[in-house]
């Protein structure tokens, strides 16, 4: 028997169900948790969740179940969870005019392209109910239950031909409900998706104040005090806090990764829900490395699996024979600006900083976080950065109620961004670094070194082994060879009698630098003073341990034979502070 296909990427609920079938994770029973939340009964519902978690796939759902003009997709719940509430769906199903609108890819550079958008995602809805709109008569052919007026008609219908203006798309959901429950003497429901995707896209342009009053503007008539709208679902990633966007919304309820106690398990994929999947296509044996690398979202208690990345990866171990590593789908699939620029932010905030460094090294992080989004925060604000990290689904919370990543994929592009934020501040400091050591200045030396430990965020963790640093170091020098004038770096360079750890070599000036690095660790002192003495005392013994490694082992006699002048260096390492000296190599 052949095994259903897996769809990627699909977004619209009836794909599933047409053509050749397609596996389908049943995420119904949110038609249920919605109607017993209140959503039918004045309570509109924000749920906010990561992108790609399934938002717009179950808003297409609710469109196939409560749309009255949907009869025909009646079948597809046939054999889904929510067929055997048969009350609910004999009272429910395809009994409402349904207004669904996306505000996705309505971003812009500017404001006029911004409403030409915007337009053309409400334009096709304005269509698909063309008829509601300009029939004088209700649907049965009586007097309409709510007269909409020419102005009314006429701003629908410009709309309708994609000539809206910006006072039409600002009254939208009001006149479209008015149009809706006049024609079908039924209050209709309303679904919005992506409701911050056009804010986010424009919170860095200068027009971003025109859109968050359009968009103010849009929510305040359509859901405030609206006698002729039925229920309100919208989704979207961030709760903006300010400018009253949602304040026209009596009893919103707000849902998201950590507030509210409903659809925990309504968008990604529960354990269950994998193991089901798993079993179905042969992959068991793929469990363990599928959980640390898609699992890991505490929502209300429950531990989901990111839909997407784990779709991916199941669709691509169908039919591989031997071994495939799991992959980074879910950070690749889309723009990362703003995790950059919330990285560019740590630069100068250390507390911020060590936050993401802990978190880089895998580590639960207690630090506090607010999940409504302020725009002219959300760079300067840590609260502010950790709550959107939090909701955008970059991090999660501990069963503690900690920060922390959730899993092995979302760690690995993390890690992927900090290399690349650290690449770019090696960039402007390294050089100066190394001209340090060729003047011979150990004072800039290690002011830069101190800098560097600070600055940057640690992918590993730096505090035990020399080799840690040493390698953090490296890395970072090979980022910046073609700045260096001639110079070149060598890294653990084998010697006559073993290998010196960083060497740098000018042909032209025929001068070579020789640095040997230690690690001072061990058990300080808990008094002060003793602890200053132990300090000094073992770093003084690391110089001398240093300085008699470089000169026994010959790390410098090659250089010498071949006429190039030697400086030697000692680098000691103590909590992230370095200590340099600096000596003329002798001979050995």
């Amino acid at each position: 028997m052949a095994r259903k296909g897996i769809l990627l990427g699909v977004e619209r609920f009836s794909d599933y169900f047409s053509g050749d079938v397609s596996y389908y994770v049943d995420k119904s029973l949110f038609i249920k948790e919605l109607v017993d939340a209140g959503f039918l009964n004045g309570s509109p519902q924000l749920i906010l969740r990561p992108r790609r978690f399934g938002k717009t796939l179950n808003l297409s759902m609710l469109k196939a179940f409560f749309d009255i003009n949907e009869e025909d997709s009646a079948w597809m719940f046939n054999d889904l969870a929510i067929a055997k509430h048969k009350e609910l769906c004999a009272r429910h199903q395809n009994k409402y005019p349904v207004i669904s609108v996306s505000f996705k890819d309505t971003g812009a550079n500017d404001y006029g392209t911004f409403l030409v958008r915007l337009n053309r995602k409400l334009k096709y809805e304005v269509q698909r109910h063309k008829a509601a709109i300009i029939s004088p008569l209700a649907l049965d052919g009586r007097d309409r239950v709510v007269d909409l007026d020419k102005s009314d008609r006429d701003s629908l219908l410009r709309l309708c031909n994609g000539t809206g203006t910006e006072e039409d798309l600002a009254a939208f959901f009001v006149t479209m409900t008015r149009a809706l429950y006049g024609y079908y003497g039924i209050r209709p429901l309303v679904f919005v998706d992506e409701y911050d995707s056009p804010l986010n896209d424009a919170y860095e342009n200068e027009f971003f104040p025109r859109v968050m009053e359009l968009m103010r503007s849009m929510f305040s008539s359509g859901f405030k005090t609206n006698d002729s709208l039925g229920g309100v679902v919208i989704t979207g990633i961030l709760k903006i806090a300010r400018n009253n966007l949602f304040s026209g919304l009596n009893n919103l309820k707000v849902n998201s990764m950590v507030n509210g106690v409903k659809f925990s398990d309504s968008f990604g994929f529960t354990q269950e829900e994998v193991d089901e999947m798993l079993r179905y296509y042969s992959l068991e044996g793929r469990r363990d490395g599928l959980r640390d690398w898609y699992d890991g979202y505490l929502i209300h208690g429950r531990y989901v699996y990111n839909p997407f990345s784990l779709s991916n990866a199941v669709s691509d171990f169908l039919g591989y024979e031997g071994k495939r590593e799991c992959e980074n789908y879910w950070v690749e699939s889309a723009g990362t600006r703003l995790l950059r620029q919330m990285l560019e932010s740590c630069k100068d905030d250390q507390s911020l900083r060590n936050q993401m460094s802990m978190l880089l090294e895998g580590e639960s992080v207690d630090a506090s976080y607010t999940t409504d989004v302020v725009y002219s925060e959300i760079l300067n604000s840590p609260r502010t950065i950790s709550g959107t990290m939090l909701l955008s689904g970059y991090l999660t919370l501990d069963e503690e109620g900690r920060l922390r990543v959730p899993n092995k994929e979302v760690l690995s592009g993390f890690e992927s961004l900090a290399e690349d934020y650290n690449r770019e501040y090696d960039r402007g400091m390294l050089p100066e670094l190394v001209k340090a050591y060729i003047d011979g200045d150990t004072t800039r030396a290690k002011e830069l070194l101190d800098t560097y430990f600070s600055k940057t965020l640690r992918v590993r963790d730096l505090s035990g082994s020399e080799n840690n640093y040493h390698y953090f170091i490296c890395g970072a020098m090979s980022q910046v060879m073609g700045k260096l004038n001639g110079w070149e770096f060598s890294s653990n360079k084998e010697t006559k009698l073993g290998y010196a750890d960083l060497v740098f070599t000018s042909y032209r000036e025929r001068r070579a630098i020789v640095i040997e690095e230690k690690v001072l660790s061990g058990t300080v002192p808990e008094n002060p003073v003793d602890a200053v003495l132990w300090r000094n005392r073992n770093i003084e013994r690391l110089r001398e341990q240093a300085f008699s490694q470089i000169y026994q082992k010959g790390y410098c006699e090659a250089f010498r034979q071949d006429g190039y002048a030697v400086t030697c260096y000692a680098n000691i390492y103590f909590k992230h502070t370095a200590y340099v000296f600096k000596e003329d190599c002798q001979s050995g």
